[in-house]
């Protein structure tokens, strides 16, 4: 049982989260390229792109693309202690960040080339809101990529809702890709792929349990405290014993094109 229903809005992000969030989450080199490779065709024809990076957290995959990509890079976020964290990392020219909900970007109208919405489209309270706000800020056949885990594709993290079977009910409660979806046709989207994409999130169960130690997970701080403490006995338990593998998970990609009419 968690100690109180999942809700949009309902994750405080300006404490332990805030401060272990870049450590828990951080992205592998491995990773970093992987994701890299699937977004840079999106923004080719444009010189140079504007990418905006909504819910963008600490900046992991601001950072990332406004290194590895030709482009301007907006960083958008409504928690100000993410985006403290984010800035305390190298300046670049081509990163800006900003605090703003994502039902109202500070962004002018046709501005943007592509949107990237990771992990972040169970937290939003209204999604046609945010759509219609993407739509509008997205220049003609933009396109909005979300990743993520969506309440009808739990089974991409094995590792995780094997020694956290409590965050399946939390994160049952998240949309569905279906759900998403709808919001986004409805503000004048076309649903142009859904794919589901495996990365390695670990090297193995010890660092797994590492970064589940931080508890820096929206899913985990909910759990009740000795839930939590149980579950990661657990995990450690298993590192010590179990033969080494890497962890891989498989998430959601839905992309979605801005419809010329």
């Amino acid at each position: 049982m968690t100690e109180r229903p999942f809700q949009p809005g309902s994750i405080d992000y300006c404490g332990r989260i805030a401060t272990n969030y870049a450590a828990a989450r951080g992205l592998s080199d491995e990773t970093a390229s992987l994701w890299t490779a699937i977004v840079e065709p999106f923004i080719k024809g444009a010189h140079p792109a504007t990418v905006l990076d909504l819910g963008c957290g600490t900046g992991r995959f601001s950072s990332l693309f406004a290194e590895r990509l030709p482009a301007r890079v907006i960083g958008l976020d409504p928690a100000l202690a993410m985006l403290r964290a984010a800035t305390q990392g190298e300046d670049r020219d081509n990163l800006f960040y900003a605090a703003a909900r994502s039902e109202q970007l500070p962004l002018a109208d046709g501005c943007c080339d592509l949107a990237w919405l990771s992990q972040m489209i169970h937290h939003v309270r209204d999604r046609e809101a945010c759509a219609r706000e993407l739509r509008r800020a997205l220049r003609r056949g933009g396109h909005v990529l979300i990743r993520g885990a969506f309440a009808d594709r739990l089974d991409g993290f094995p590792a995780f809702l094997r020694f956290f079977p409590g965050a399946r009910s939390i994160m049952m409660q998240f949309p569905t890709t279906g759900q998403v979806e709808a919001a986004f046709r409805s503000a004048g989207f076309s649903i142009e792929e859904q794919r589901r994409v495996p990365q390695r999130s670990c090297s193995n169960l010890a660092e797994l349990a590492e970064r589940t130690r931080l508890r820096a997970d929206s899913t985990l701080s909910l759990l009740r405290d000795a839930e939590f403490e149980q579950c990661q006995a657990n995990l450690e338990r298993a590192a010590r014993e179990e033969p080494p593998a890497p962890v891989i998970e498989t998430l959601d990609l839905l992309v979605l094109k801005k419809s010329v009419a």
